[in-house]
């Protein structure tokens, strides 16, 4: 699949992970099934990142470093109106109960354990990157 320069804008795809590795995989996988790859190593980075592009979909770790984790960061994200209506997919090595629970509470949309399927990530990313929030 190719896209247009107008088609790119609408079709980034933010990953946030301090974990190189995960964003080189990510990456791969991502533009791969056509869309644009933007990431951020942490919550402060990511903000000025969403300050200059609109994102169809963030993917967002938990642990992250600088005191500002997964779940601030998304909560932090939702108070920032023009991204309310963007999904936001934890994906992370964490997988308790109250770990789900608390992405949600937060306000992310969906939850991926890590280590992932690549056939299943992509199938998530394609669902949510083609969905806005109400």
């Amino acid at each position: 699949m190719s896209l247009s320069p107008s088609d790119r804008s609408s079709k980034i795809i933010v990953a946030v992970d301090d974990e190189a590795e995960s964003l080189m995989l990510l990456k791969g996988l991502i533009e791969g099934a056509g869309f644009m790859f933007m990431h951020a190593r942490g919550g402060a980075e990511c903000a000025a990142l969403v300050s200059r592009v609109q994102p169809r979909l963030i993917l967002l770790d938990i642990e992250m470093p600088n005191g500002m984790d997964g779940f601030t960061t998304c909560r932090r994200l939702r108070m920032n109106p023009l991204l309310r209506t963007v999904p936001i997919v934890f994906l992370t090595g964490r997988k308790s109960g109250e770990d789900v629970q608390e992405c949600l509470k937060a306000g992310g949309n969906d939850f991926i354990i890590k280590p992932f399927d690549p056939v299943k990530l992509i199938e998530r990313v394609e669902y949510w990157s083609s969905r806005r929030l109400a």
